[in-house]
């Protein structure tokens, strides 16, 4: 299946993102603890970390301005704030670095970049399979490049982590380059009348809706409260949680290539609901034998299917919604996640304190709600 250059190259810069997040996710409970930080004041810092970058997707968003000059700010932005981090040691400096480039802590990609990447996408291959390929090209690099960053833990637990800073710094590099080789379709600038109007649209609320009941869920258990979940009930050290995470992203990006597969045959609602409902089962069974061993295998097997819903919801959205609308509704959808999961570190680090098991048991919880009241009210659009 033959796709765009444009489109490579996209992946590519989604590819870079998230090595560096994974890197940033995996190392800030012990980069922070390592300052004498409790738990809870880490799950502090990583809720900041979630308002900035909700902060910017919002700010973003709104600006009347080319879409490929946004993504230029917003490269150079991210590479200054990895410049920070590498350069300088303190928790003040790291807080200020992290809101300067807007990144998110919880290892997922909640940034404009990817709104206005996956418009792009949806432009380019705007055929039904080529589509769906497509998107799953775009994550399986996210999650291929995961662990090859939780392998570089593994394997150099004992460097200094202002190490792994500065090659994400000269990582974010490649980025900035890329985007500026780039064009990026209707990339023009637009009045506050037409950004208005690009929100008229029935569904997106609804799906805004649908979206904040799962990222409350998940905002629970992303990578890095997962991380400092088995700190602080295994006494799990940075080399093991390297490891966990090889394995964690090597079988999601496997289930990422078959995602498209499956949405080709199934449908992109059908695989959207039941491979998102497998992975929450499993998420729930985590904690409930009290055994580091049995818990990495029930992780690993709710990755077998966690993020198949993924390159489907992207194709499901900017196929469901009309093109002239996809930026501005992928930028909301990105800003309800992303907000949406501000709240799920510091009430992580309550539960953590309270009663750790209850973590996973309340996250999949929800997002098991999240997946019925999604297929109650989408599986009859034929897509």
């Amino acid at each position: 299946m033959v796709m765009k250059v444009a489109t490579w190259m996209l992946s590519l810069n989604r590819t870079v993102r998230a090595f560096i997040f994974s890197i940033l996710a995996l190392t800030a409970p012990y980069y922070l603890s390592g300052m004498g930080i409790s738990p809870v004041y880490i799950a502090l810092v990583i809720m900041v970390s979630g308002i900035s970058s909700t902060a910017f997707v919002y700010g973003f968003s709104r600006l009347a301005m080319g879409e490929r000059r946004k993504l230029m700010i917003l490269s150079l932005l991210f590479s200054a704030s990895l410049f920070l981090l590498f350069v300088y040691h303190g928790i003040a400096l790291y807080i200020i670095a992290i809101v300067l480039g807007g990144i998110p802590l919880s290892g997922r990609d909640f940034t404009h970049n990817q709104a206005i990447e996956q418009f792009s996408i949806s432009v380019n291959e705007n055929e039904r399979r080529s589509k769906n390929f497509a998107f799953s090209l775009y994550n399986f690099g996210s999650y291929a490049s995961a662990a090859i960053a939780s392998a570089s833990i593994f394997f150099f637990y004992d460097s200094n982590i202002q190490v792994f800073y500065e090659v994400c710094f000269l990582l974010s590099l490649v980025q900035f380059v890329s985007y500026g080789l780039l064009s990026i379709p209707m990339d023009t600038r637009k009045t506050k009348t037409e950004r208005r109007q690009k929100l008229k649209n029935m569904d997106v609320p609804i799906l805004s809706a649908l979206f904040s009941i799962d990222s409350l869920g998940g905002g629970l258990v992303v990578t890095s409260m997962i991380a400092l979940w088995f700190k602080l009930v295994y006494s799990v050290t940075l080399s093991q949680i390297g490891f966990i995470f090889v394995i964690v992203n090597i079988v999601t990006a496997i289930s990422i290539v078959l995602s498209s597969v499956i949405s080709n045959r199934m449908g992109l609602v059908k695989t959207m609901v039941y491979t998102h409902l497998i992975s929450n089962v499993f998420l729930v069974l985590i904690p409930l034998v009290h055994s580091f061993a049995i818990g990495q295998i029930f992780l690993y097997l709710r990755q077998t299917t966690s993020q198949m819903d993924v390159p489907a919801r992207d194709s499901f959205t900017n196929t469901l919604i009309p093109q002239d609308q996809r930026i501005q509704s992928n930028a909301r959808f990105v800003m309800v996640r992303n907000f949406f999961q501000i709240p799920g570190p510091a009430i992580g680090g309550a539960i953590l304190e309270f009663y750790p098991p209850l973590l996973f048991i309340v996250a999949g919880g929800s997002k098991i709600l999240y997946d019925i009241m999604f297929f109650g009210r989408y599986h009859k659009t034929g897509l």
